[in-house]
């Protein structure tokens, strides 16, 4: 009984520590040259956005901020947000990133990130990124 009481809980504690993603990418049939990303003035982390853009850019679509008067065919929104790891690094780690494109105002891809717990929700926001924005703009 003792050793399935751990082997149950061993794979608990796993599962809890893998982040869950969730991706429907963009339409391989959507050629996009340039997207405007709606700005996030709730997320706080300064370099954020900055790293959102490089990404895209990486994969040769051009980014503009999204303004009142801009029109726009394809707009990106976002959301992102930072917990603190109390136990492992006692540092600040990304938790939830999420993105969404849309199409004249339809919905034609997302991408989500939710960390796990432990050790291996540290890393640099970079690359718990990088997957999410390789896949939603895969062609």
């Amino acid at each position: 009984m003792k050793k399935t009481a751990a082997l149950t809980s061993a794979l608990l504690l796993g599962a809890c520590a893998s982040p869950l993603t969730r991706i429907e990418p963009v339409p391989a049939t959507e050629n996009i040259s340039q997207i405007c990303i709606k700005e996030n003035t709730k997320v706080f982390m300064d370099d954020f956005l900055p790293e959102v853009r490089k990404q895209i850019e990486e994969r040769n679509i051009k980014t503009e901020l999204l303004t009142p008067n801009a029109v726009c065919e394809y707009v990106m929104s976002y959301d992102a947000q930072w917990s603190w790891d109390w136990f492992w690094t006692f540092s600040v780690y990304l938790s939830l990133a999420e993105f969404s494109v849309t199409k004249n105002n339809q919905q034609i891809g997302m991408a989500s990130y939710t960390a796990g717990l432990g050790p291996a929700a540290i890393g640099r926001t970079q690359n718990k990124i990088r997957p999410l924005l390789i896949e939603l703009f895969r062609k």
